[in-house]
């Protein structure tokens, strides 16, 4: 069975709450540590729902260029079933353009998907830890933030189906 967009997003909020510790130790790293949050996401999503289909850097644009994850697997689910994720990660070094990059991140989930995916769920989300990031988040239209125990982490998401 697909997952569901809230399916999706209630397994994020899983892995982070269970990942408070090792999310603080990798934040300050230089070079970001979005890939590290992908591949440990990914390995949630398999260990919580062993029948989900999840694929990180997904070619799902016309430009043949690459998607967080391409969630549902598009060769046996109808194309309103698949969720299109594009992700950001906070770090020390990126914190004053981070919410820039989610607007980015939106503009491009907003653009053509290839692969038959103009149906599918899309998902633009964020983990970030600074009061700014908070603050201009905050002032979003569309996002919707939940955050860790203790508020150490927060996690905006937008979704959204065309």
């Amino acid at each position: 069975m697909p997952l569901s967009p809230r399916d999706f997003l209630a397994l994020v909020q899983g892995w982070a709450d269970a990942n408070v510790d090792r999310i603080r130790k990798v934040w300050p790293l230089q070079g970001g540590w979005e890939a590290w949050a992908q591949a440990e996401i990914a390995g949630a999503v398999n260990a919580a729902a062993p029948d989900a289909w999840i694929l990180r850097e997904a070619r799902v644009y016309p430009d043949n260029s690459r998607a967080d994850f391409l969630i549902n697997d598009p060769f046996q689910n109808p194309p309103t079933d698949e969720i299109v994720v594009e992700m950001k990660c906070e770090s020390l070094r990126n914190w004053g353009a981070f919410v820039d990059g989610l607007r980015y991140d939106v503009w491009k989930l907003n653009g053509a998907l290839g692969m038959d995916l103009a149906p599918a769920h899309k998902i633009a989300l964020g983990i970030f830890f600074s009061p700014e990031s908070q603050a201009e988040l905050a002032q979003l239209q569309g996002f919707t933030i939940t955050y860790t125990p203790n508020r150490e982490v927060g996690i905006a998401s937008m979704v959204w189906q065309a």
